[in-house]
């Protein structure tokens, strides 16, 4: 995950400091989730993580506050619109599997 964010903000040009950024933050979402690259975050996911730290942030949240100052760059790059989060497929274990 932080591999293919790091190329995405090479692609779009961005300097080091938001690549770098930006791979962290995706790779952090990602690691919430059940299933390798299902678990990738798409925009929605980035999208709401954004609006909940800039909400914290005018709530007087003072982490929130530091992660809206170096995050900032996303204000540029996260849609205006409302985008929905990924769907992920659920984590099934074998427990109850019929193979022996």
């Amino acid at each position: 995950m932080f591999a293919a964010a790091s190329v995405l903000g090479v692609l779009a040009g961005w300097p080091l400091g938001h690549r770098l950024a930006f791979a962290s933050l995706c790779s952090s979402l990602a690691v919430q989730q059940f299933g390798g690259s299902l678990a990738a975050p798409g925009w929605g996911d980035i999208s709401d993580w954004w609006r909940c730290v800039k909400l914290r942030a005018a709530d007087g949240d003072v982490s929130a506050a530091g992660k809206l100052e170096r995050y900032g760059f996303l204000d540029d790059l996260v849609p205006k619109h409302r985008v929905h989060g990924v769907r992920r497929a659920e984590g099934t274990f074998a427990s109850a599997s019929d193979a022996h």
